[in-house]
């Protein structure tokens, strides 16, 4: 687990992509007030540290931030059966458990106003993406909007993302661009992002964005700016 800010940690894992290919992947804890905690992606974790860390909070939130980030989600659920777990309804059709266990991003918003703000990526029902503004900590959160992975790494590693146009760089792969269907409605909901005061950038692939003019160039890659 590394801190990153004054309510914010993360747990760094790796996950495998393709044969031969392994991308690191971030899960983000959320500390927030009255006691309570919000796991966004949450991953591998070993048993004794998580059940550890959970007892510590008299409400925790799990949160599947897209369509493509449910891999960790039964273990999870597993252990901790009376957590809500709240993501997009996507995942009911690749994980039909969730179907009676899933709960909108819309209803969490509802709960956490004034603590983390929300913002649904439109026009892409593919990444189907929500990402996170902590406004205590200054920092925005984001899974697969771009990746921010660089040198060294592993030689898979740099075949696919040389692939994608996302090596050594803050950039967002081919494969989200040429799925936004809606170019349009997607502008629309990444443009408020560069009204925020940010100070940094979690993401869920590669190195943390720290900075103003990081931050304003990440975001300039993704068309808020």
């Amino acid at each position: 687990m590394e801190k990153i800010a004054e309510n914010i940690f993360t747990y760094e894992y790796s996950t495998k992509i393709m044969p031969g290919v392994h991308f690191p992947v971030s899960s983000s804890f959320i500390e927030l007030e009255n006691n309570r905690l919000m796991v966004i992606s949450p991953g591998p974790f070993e048993q004794k540290m998580i059940q550890e860390i959970i007892a510590k909070y008299s409400t925790v939130y799990c949160v599947a931030p897209n369509a493509l980030h449910y891999k960790h989600l039964k273990s999870f659920n597993d252990l901790f059966p009376k957590i809500d777990i709240y993501g997009p309804s996507a995942l009911t059709k690749k994980q039909p458990w969730l179907s009676e266990k899933i709960l909108s991003l819309d209803s969490l918003n509802e709960k956490l106003k004034g603590h983390i703000l929300f913002f649904p990526i439109l026009g892409n029902s593919f990444l189907d993406e929500t990402v996170f503004y902590c406004r205590q900590s200054k920092s925005l959160i984001v899974t697969d909007l771009f990746f921010n992975m660089k040198d060294p790494m592993p030689l898979g590693r740099k075949w696919i993302l040389s692939l994608v146009g996302a090596r050594n760089k803050i950039a967002q792969s081919k494969l989200v661009k040429s799925s936004i269907k809606d170019k349009e409605a997607y502008v629309r909901s990444v443009k408020p992002l560069s009204e925020l005061d940010c100070q940094r950038i979690i993401v869920g692939h590669g190195h943390i964005v720290e900075g103003a003019t990081e931050t304003k160039k990440a975001l300039e890659v993704i068309g808020a700016v």
